[in-house]
């Protein structure tokens, strides 16, 4: 005996597969939350499961501060902080190499590597024949 399937039960199995799916990864994508309050004197940053990148974004949108970075931030950070904006800076950044300048209101931030790698750096480039070193 062979049981076939109408199109409208095929569409609503269908339909609730795609939902199922669709639902799963919006409960996936909503659990990394960032928040931010307050001034730069005095800075509350609430962190759920996100990426230090995207806490990065979260303090540059609040104040003004610019970053660039020469390794990934994919980190996560699980915390809350409280401070002046240098210190919650600082302890977000506890794992990295960084340098920060605060000029005219703006900081910038450049983020090195992390703590503990070794930087290998590029071998220097030979200098340029000489008018004299050509004449030997």
């Amino acid at each position: 005996m062979l049981h076939v399937a109408s199109a409208a039960t095929r569409r609503r199995r269908c339909a609730l597969a795609l939902a199922t799916m669709i639902a799963c990864g919006a409960a996936t994508l909503a659990r990394a939350e960032v928040h931010v309050e307050g001034n730069p004197a005095a800075v509350r940053v609430t962190i759920a499961h996100a990426a230090v990148a995207d806490v990065l974004s979260a303090l540059a949108m609040s104040f003004r501060i610019t970053y660039r970075t020469s390794v990934p931030l994919d980190a996560t950070a699980d915390a809350t902080y409280v401070g002046s904006l240098g210190q919650v800076m600082s302890r977000l950044l506890a794992g990295y190499n960084y340098v920060a300048k605060t000029e005219g209101g703006t900081t910038e931030i450049v983020i090195l590597g992390r703590r503990g790698e070794i930087a290998i750096p590029p071998p220097a480039p030979k200098p340029a024949p000489t008018f004299m070193s050509r004449w030997r």
